[in-house]
């Protein structure tokens, strides 16, 4: 036995169109909720409103759920046995069942009747249970949102922005141009989060470098120091050329006033409060990345390496160095054996001994100076307060403890020669022989006789006097044995004997204090890590000629690419973008470095020289009709920004 579920329909012909439909199990469910085997879809029947089953075959019974009930041949019932081959009519709603026996299987006939419940005929179930009924229809809701967003953000934004144009300082409350913001301001424009107009000069107008430049003085000229004062056709031909969807969205720009190059392009505002992002390295690499090539065939060849990411394509460092005695400094040619000379005489290796004299001098002086069991580094190399830059090597400071200059002592107080006047070395020696006599000899302080009128010549006394005679002309010995070998200068200092009425000249001293012109190194930063690990060959360094600057493979030892790309086995990965090290404005401010990384050092940028207001033209070059032309109008910065 089974149920089988018939459907009648009528076209709009009259024609009937009947459907059978075998329905699974001995029990149908009946109801208004679709889930129901027989869905009715009436407002006049319950979501679960009737079961039907039948347990042998032939008997049918028809129960109801949810205390509502169904017609049974004109009658209300809530629960009836129907005899399947005598039949029976039900009445669910505007809806009828008719139960039929067909041999073995139950007939189950369901018709839509004329007369539908009223609920049926007036009244949509979407509608009559849900907030439809009481909104406006999709096309007019679609039209009076669309005129609120309109209101809300274009007009209002656009009257506030003209309602405060002339305004110094917004005062406090909501602003409707405030919804177009796409975060807060970072932390050095935060004085201006009340002063749109100092950097949106003109609406519907992209920032311009002209409002940047007008209060960032001269960083355009320093951008183009950093880059070689190159002509605008050497920096165009440099960068890479955008293609695919790049392309198209450059182009949208160009067409909106929004060309390449700006400085907002590097710089992006309103992105969370805090210090601004470094840069990414993509936006160097863009250019340093096979320009080499691009340079070369539009006519603008180059020394300059390619480079694109520290971990993987970086050129070898050429510090800056003076390749013979008393040369130009100038970056050196790329390849090993590159020498500096500083004027100096200075074995590393014998300074640096764990054993030997010079340390066992180290170690007497514990206590009177900050040494140790030998000489560190430290005790001669001093970083400076920004913790980048090394002091030079100063005599009185950093030698004399060790190399003293003394030659006469007076009342306790001991005289030493000038460093660095060698003139006045000469005459301070000079003075001395020709002003003191020479040690008088103890046989000339007794009681011993002399025969009236002697000299006692060939005796002590005769000897003492002759040596009175001459000890002038022995300024000139102790002279000469100062400046020559085995003298207080020569062993560390080239020196020039006189000639042509010259006198001692010693060769001049040049410490360099930067190296690596184009690259910044903190030391600071490094103070966790000893000097030897990085400056590998100072240990085994015999002359002052050997340079000293670590290369490439040391950084690498702990320094990857910005993404951790690298050629070598690194223990501690620190990923460094281009900006840790290089500088895009040669402004003499210290890189941007990682968050992690990042202190408040004001002693990082030092001596930076005022400058004046550069034009836009000098980086970008002449733009075309209609771009750029804004009123500037200087904003107004809080006191405590003036320095009040």
């Amino acid at each position: 036995m089974s149920f089988i579920l018939r459907r009648i329909s009528t076209t709009k012909t009259g024609k009937q169109i009947v459907r059978d439909q075998p329905l699974p199990g001995d029990t149908i469910t009946l109801g208004r909720d679709s889930s129901n085997i027989i869905h009715v879809a009436d407002l006049a029947v319950n979501p679960h409103h009737a079961t039907i089953s039948s347990t042998h075959g032939r008997h049918v019974r028809v129960a109801a759920n949810e205390g509502l009930g169904f017609d049974l041949n004109g009658r209300s019932e809530t629960v009836a046995d129907i005899d399947s081959g005598a039949g029976g009519e039900l009445r669910f709603g505007g809806h009828r069942l008719t139960i039929a026996r067909e041999g073995e299987n139950i007939i189950l006939l369901v018709e839509r009747i004329d007369e539908l419940s009223q609920s049926s005929k007036d009244v949509d179930e979407a509608k009559a249970f849900s907030l439809q009924g009481v909104m406006l229809g999709k096309r007019m809701g679609a039209w009076a949102l669309g005129v609120l967003m309109l209101l809300a953000f274009l007009v209002g934004p656009i009257w506030a922005w003209h309602s405060y144009k002339n305004v110094n300082e917004r005062p406090d409350g909501f602003h409707a141009d405030s919804s177009w913001l796409s975060g807060p301001l970072s932390s050095p424009h935060a004085s201006l989060k009340d002063d749109c107009q100092s950097c949106h000069v003109e609406p519907f107008v992209a920032v311009t470098d002209k409002a940047c430049v007008s209060c960032h003085t001269g960083e355009h000229k320093a951008m183009s120091a950093a880059h070689a004062n190159a002509p605008t056709a050497m920096l165009l031909a440099a960068r890479a050329p955008a293609g695919g969807f790049d392309k198209f969205l450059a182009n949208v720009g160009e067409a909106l006033n929004k060309p390449q190059g700006r400085c907002v392009d590097c710089h992006t505002e309103h992105e969370g409060a805090g210090p601004m992002p470094a840069t990414p390295q993509k936006f160097c690499a863009d250019c340093h990345e096979g320009m080499q090539g691009r340079l070369k065939t539009a006519g603008h060849p180059t020394m300059l390496a390619d480079a694109a990411d520290f971990g993987t394509g970086h050129p070898e460092f050429r510090p800056l160095v003076r390749a013979a005695p008393g040369a130009n400094p100038a970056r050196a040619a790329p390849g090993k054996g590159t020498v500096d000379y500083n004027g100096l005489k200075f074995p590393h290796d014998v300074h640096l001994q764990a054993t030997g004299g010079v340390a066992r001098m180290a170690a007497s002086f514990r206590g009177r100076y900050d040494f140790g069991q030998k000489l560190e580094c430290e005790n001669c190399h001093r970083v400076e307060a920004d913790g980048v830059r090394v002091k030079p090597v100063e005599m009185e400071r950093d030698c004399a403890m060790c190399h003293s200059l003394a030659f006469e002592t007076v009342g306790g107080t001991t005289r030493t020669l000038r460093h660095g006047e060698p003139d006045q070395v000469v005459a301070d020696l000079t003075a001395y022989y020709r002003s003191t006599p020479p040690a008088r000899p103890l046989q000339l302080g007794g009681m011993q006789r002399r025969r009236p009128g002697a000299y006692a010549e060939g005796q002590v006394y005769n000897i003492y006097f002759n040596e009175v005679a001459v000890r002038p002309g022995r300024a000139q010995d102790a002279v000469r044995a100062v400046f020559s070998k085995g003298g207080a200068c020569y062993d560390c200092h080239t020196i020039f004997a006189p000639q042509a009425g010259n006198s001692w000249r010693v060769a001049e001293v040049n410490q360099t204090a930067r190296y690596l012109q184009k690259g910044w190194f903190d030391h600071d930063a490094h103070k966790e890590t000893d000097c030897a690990d990085c400056h590998t060959a100072a240990t085994g360094s015999k002359t002052s000629t050997d340079l000293l600057v670590p290369g490439l493979r040391q950084c690498r030892d702990c320094h990857v690419g910005e993404s951790g790309a690298r050629l070598v086995k690194v223990e501690t990965a620190t990923e460094s973008p281009c900006a840790m090290c290089h500088e895009y404005h040669s402004d003499g401010g210290q890189p941007w470095v990682p968050n992690r990384q990042r202190k408040v050092n004001a002693a990082a940028i030092t001596n930076k020289p005022l400058r004046g207001t550069y034009g836009v033209s000098l980086i970008t070059g002449t733009t075309g009709a209609n771009l750029y032309k804004v009123t500037w109008r200087t904003p107004v910065w809080h006191g405590a920004r003036r320095g009040g």
